[in-house]
């Protein structure tokens, strides 16, 4: 994966993304990769909210293989426009990151996110 053929496979794996990358296009003329995974963040937040865990879990596995990447434009990508907009270091998402696969939560916890604490288990 690319830092050029990035946002290709993802609208590739994530069709649903796709009026959002056709209006991002019409809007800038181009692809301006750091603001349309701002919009990848924003599209992920949405769905997660909604319930729609399917899209979600398609839309994280496609961000964890990019992390994969050896190119390390693809993984400051992900680790900036979506990992930090996130916001790893607000309690509101912390829950949420928590079932982000490893290498995003690796990447959220480089940024401040604290997996939540284990409950006491009582005696």
């Amino acid at each position: 994966m690319t830092y050029e053929d990035v946002v290709d496979r993802f609208v590739r794996q994530v069709p649903e993304f796709a009026p959002v990358w056709r209006e991002h296009v019409a809007d800038n003329g181009e692809v301006l990769q750091h603001v349309l995974f701002w919009h990848v963040t924003t599209f992920i937040l949405d769905a997660h909210e909604r319930g729609d865990q399917k899209l979600v879990e398609r839309c994280l596995d496609f961000l964890e293989r990019a992390l994969q990447s050896t190119d390390v434009r693809v993984r400051e990508l992900v680790g900036t426009s979506f990992v930090y907009s996130v916001g790893p270091w607000d309690p509101a998402v912390r829950d949420f990151i928590g079932t982000w696969p490893p290498l995003l939560r690796e990447q959220a916890a480089h940024d401040g996110w604290q997996a939540t604490e284990p409950r006491n288990k009582m005696r």
